[in-house]
């Protein structure tokens, strides 16, 4: 088949069922492969929904050169340059000073316009400069992810309906996901809830953050606990929290790369470390089918690795 566009391919990403993790872990696991989308993650489909949303209410008229401007120096940022080029948009991005310079560099090469904030201020440094320069140029059009509808609609119309396509002959019993604006896990989680009324849904954050207190703590597990709860989390899903330390995700992994073959970013592999804290803790069973999605891959993270890397 001949796309006329990249757009046009986002979506229908594979799920496989990770054996060998599933044998040393000890339960079923299965993972949907959103890495694979046109900019490499599972944002791409937001990026997308959000403008398009934004344009069957004509906030954004395409073509027009309007410039939008959003508080991400991570996948939705990418996804958002896909989107702006294609369909005629300026895009700023306002990037917190500690996020993945890697992924600055291909911003840049998208053709995005990228302004720091300082990391120092909190977790959500990015959105709050995002908003005061919003505020000097009101003609800029925030689409802010934390709290657009558009965000966990998205994955209600396309990511949970392949999730069901794909598991029509299997039962799950869990869904584990990383918490940053709560797009994903609310969209996806509310479809399957509808299918799986038995089904557990299990946040998972960094060490020293608590979602359900609101407590937010400095940390550098890119694109989850972004400071606050987000507007478009629909909380009341999360059964409970999963706290997992950076170091853990790093040899998860490494471990992902040496066992599957699969290259996965950090927030990505704290999916899997909260997994195997589970059912190390005996939370969940060795007959239990659990899913989680692989946001990204690990290109964007190698400097995660430097101390290997320089020894």
């Amino acid at each position: 088949m001949i796309y006329q566009s990249i757009i046009d391919v986002i979506g229908h990403t594979p799920t496989i069922h990770l054996k060998r993790l599933s044998e040393e872990i000890g339960c079923n696991i299965f993972s949907k492969l959103e890495s694979l989308n046109p900019g490499g993650s599972h944002k791409t489909r937001i990026a997308l929904g959000m403008i398009s949303n934004a344009e069957e209410t004509g906030i954004l008229i395409r073509g027009s050169n309007q410039t939008i401007i959003e508080p991400s120096g991570g996948n939705t940022g990418i996804g958002l340059a896909m989107a702006a080029n294609l369909l005629g948009y300026k895009l700023i991005l306002v990037i917190p000073d500690n996020y993945s310079k890697e992924k600055q560099k291909l911003l840049k090469l998208y053709g995005a316009e990228i302004i720091l904030s300082d990391s120092r201020l909190g977790n959500n440094s990015h959105g709050e400069k995002a908003f005061e320069i919003q505020f000097e140029h009101p003609n800029y059009v925030m689409l802010n992810q934390q709290k657009n509808l558009a965000n966990p609609q998205t994955h209600r119309k396309s990511t949970a309906l392949e999730i069901i396509e794909d598991f029509s002959e299997i039962n799950l019993d869990y869904f584990i996901g990383g918490i940053g604006t709560g797009g994903h896990i609310t969209g996806i989680g509310e479809v399957l809830l509808e299918k799986w009324p038995s089904l557990k849904i299990i946040g998972v954050e960094p060490d020293g953050c608590n979602l359900l207190k609101d407590i937010h703590v400095p940390h550098n597990i890119q694109g989850l606990s972004v400071g606050i709860i987000p507007d478009v989390l629909n909380i009341e899903l999360i059964d409970f929290m999963v706290q997992v330390s950076v170091d853990e995700c790093i040899k998860m992994a490494k471990i992902l790369l040496k066992k599957e073959s699969i290259s996965i970013g950090i927030s990505s592999a704290a999916n899997f470390v909260a997994i195997k804290k589970l059912v190390d803790e005996n939370k969940i069973s060795s007959d239990s089918n659990v899913f989680t999605l692989i946001y990204d891959q690990i290109d964007s993270y190698l400097n995660y690795f430097d101390i290997e890397f320089n020894n």
